[in-house]
């Protein structure tokens, strides 16, 4: 048996076979994002293949408004940021029909032990971001509330401890 090279569409069948099986996770990097009318599309480019991949969602479904949230928020950004995903690189699944981000999945899709890490943003982001959301829902009234609350328990803790000692 002859020993010839692989031409570059025979190799690049190979990987793709290799790579798309159900189930399977990459990390892809978001080539384009466009929403457009009433659907958000967006591109995903691997190293493996010059050919990219897309999943497209209907912005009028609130299935899938839910999953670009948790893809968004998985890459760092609010919701009405998603053009700026373009760039950035996030974990991908293979299911049937394609390409989808993982995050876009119950529980962020199959993972292995290792991939948990580096998952979405920081411990520390992600507490940043939910402080500033308490921040920005806090109005007068209940700044005012939690004064009263804190004074009062102030006040029961001292009678606790005068009662005490």
């Amino acid at each position: 048996m002859a020993l010839r090279e692989y031409t570059d569409d025979e190799y690049e069948r190979l990987q793709r076979s290799e790579r798309e099986l159900t189930g399977n996770r990459e990390r892809a990097e978001i080539t384009d994002v466009a929403v457009v009318d009433d659907t958000a599309r967006l591109t995903f480019g691997f190293e493996w293949t010059p050919e990219p991949d897309s999943v497209s969602y209907d912005l009028d479904d609130a299935r899938d408004v839910m999953e670009l949230k948790s893809v968004a928020g998985a890459a760092g950004y609010e919701y009405d940021q998603l053009p700026y995903l373009e760039g950035e690189t996030i974990p991908v699944v293979y299911l049937d029909d394609g390409w989808v981000p993982a995050a876009a999945l119950p529980g962020g899709g199959p993972e292995t032990a290792g991939e948990r890490g580096r998952q979405g943003p920081s411990l520390v982001d992600s507490a940043y971001r939910r402080l500033a959301d308490r921040l920005d829902d806090i109005t007068a009234r209940s700044v005012v509330l939690g004064v009263i609350v804190v004074k009062k328990l102030l006040i029961a803790s001292a009678l606790v401890y005068l009662l005490v000692a």
